[in-house]
């Protein structure tokens, strides 16, 4: 029985919950394109100049390759605002629009210049084979567990699901009920698990959708 859930734990779930993706499109050419994206630095609703502990908002505009206006969003992107020669920056939080346009919010922390600066990292169409992957293969990227017990340690390999090959150590979340599994060690037990880290990635054979990932 997974205990109730605080308001911070569902908003935090909610932040990172997969939006809906359109599928596929048969061309390149109408996926996102940077080179055909715009973003606007909005004037203050009230008018006037901008002081610390105002914020700051930017449109962002989406095309695709054939410079046409997107028309949905899901796109992954990055916005930041800073000031190179006083090492300053702040990251913007961007609200997706639904429609192709999105909104990044910045808050003014200091006094000078400031330069707006806005990434695509990953297309929403790129998103959507991200989303794919993970579900059709979500071990691709591994990790390890230390396990150890006076002089005896053992490293195995860990993840949100692991093919059953072996005994495996159940670390499920019993609050938030997320899964996570660790290959039982040979000669220690579950309890002697000691740390976590990154184990690698593993390279997948070509896919369909992986040349989103090149342009």
């Amino acid at each position: 029985i997974h205990q109730q859930l605080s308001p911070e734990e569902h908003r935090l779930l909610d932040s990172i919950a997969w939006h809906e993706t359109p599928h596929v499109p048969v061309s390149l050419n109408m996926t996102s394109d940077p080179a055909h994206s715009t973003f606007t630095i909005l004037p203050m609703r009230a008018g006037g100049q901008w002081h610390v502990g105002d914020e700051l908002e930017a449109l962002i505009q989406i095309g695709d390759f054939q410079g046409r206006p997107k028309q949905f969003g899901g796109d992954f992107l990055i916005a930041r605002l800073h000031d190179p020669e006083l090492l300053a920056g702040v990251a913007g939080r961007v609200v997706d629009h639904l429609n192709g346009s999105y909104t990044a919010v910045f808050p003014l922390l200091w006094e000078g210049r400031a330069q707006v600066e806005v990434t695509l990292v990953h297309s929403s169409e790129a998103i959507t084979v991200l989303r794919r992957l993970t579900v059709e293969q979500p071990i691709r990227i591994y990790f390890k567990s230390l396990f150890q017990s006076g002089s005896v340690s053992e490293t195995t390999v860990c993840n949100i699901c692991l093919p059953p090959t072996q005994p495996l150590c159940n670390y499920t979340d019993l609050h938030t009920g997320e899964p996570w599994f660790c290959y039982k060690p040979k000669n220690l037990s579950c309890d002697t698990r000691i740390n976590h880290y990154k184990g690698g990635f593993m390279q997948i054979p070509m896919f369909k959708g992986g040349t989103l990932f090149q342009r």
